[in-house]
């Protein structure tokens, strides 16, 4: 499982101890479970996804019978850049590692794919090396600018800023949620069967769960 409880230990250099404490009490309770159930995703949620990824692919995903999801908030709660060869990296508490498509499946509640509207196969290379390299890198708790540790989401932003591709989500100030991606430079290829787009009357694109989700 990509949350059991255990001790984080990435964490930068001259990181202080009371930082340490606060990240691992963070991760502790955000990764409690609300209530105990099967995840949401299904065989053919993850058949499906399969037929459409592309290396380069922006998976978003949402873990919503944990507590984190209440704090982050809407029907994805997590970003994950697909690599190829059913990889994947992303950035989680202990770092950023790499992920097996199956662990998504066997983790998480929906499931959204989003591809670069601008995107060839020159840029999607370089989007996957810049990822790759940071494998290792601890994660960023503090959620600032900075490009030697990541959250989920600004991993995905300077992975596509250093191939040449603006997301279209300005991230100056305040913190790039996963749910933000679909306002800007990409497009939903892949839902899940619990998850609908819908465009409001001001021409926003919306997302949101169907059915239960806790």
């Amino acid at each position: 499982m990509l949350y059991h409880r255990h001790i984080i230990k990435n964490f930068p250099k001259h990181y202080s101890f009371w930082k340490k404490v606060v990240a691992n009490l963070l991760f502790f309770f955000g990764a409690t479970i609300i209530k105990e159930r099967k995840n949401l995703l299904t065989e053919d949620d993850f058949k499906n996804a399969k037929k459409v990824l592309e290396k380069g692919d922006v998976i978003l995903v949402g873990g919503l019978k944990r507590l984190s999801s209440l704090i982050i908030k809407g029907p994805v709660t997590h970003s994950i850049i697909y690599t190829g060869w059913n990889c994947a990296v992303h950035s989680i508490a202990d770092g950023v590692v790499t992920i097996h498509l199956h662990d998504l499946l066997c983790e998480y509640d929906t499931m959204l794919i989003l591809r670069h509207k601008k995107a060839n196969r020159k840029k999607i290379r370089k989007v996957i090396a810049y990822a790759f390299e940071q494998v290792g890198r601890p994660y960023n708790f503090e959620f600032n600018l900075n490009k030697n540790k990541f959250y989920c989401t600004e991993l995905v932003y300077y992975a596509f800023k250093n191939a040449g591709l603006e997301i279209g989500v300005n991230k100056k100030g305040g913190i790039l949620r996963p749910i933000d991606l679909i306002k800007g430079e990409f497009v939903p290829i892949f839902k899940s069967h619990n998850l609908k787009i819908r465009t409001t009357p001001n021409g926003k694109t919306k997302l949101e769960t169907i059915g239960k989700t806790i």
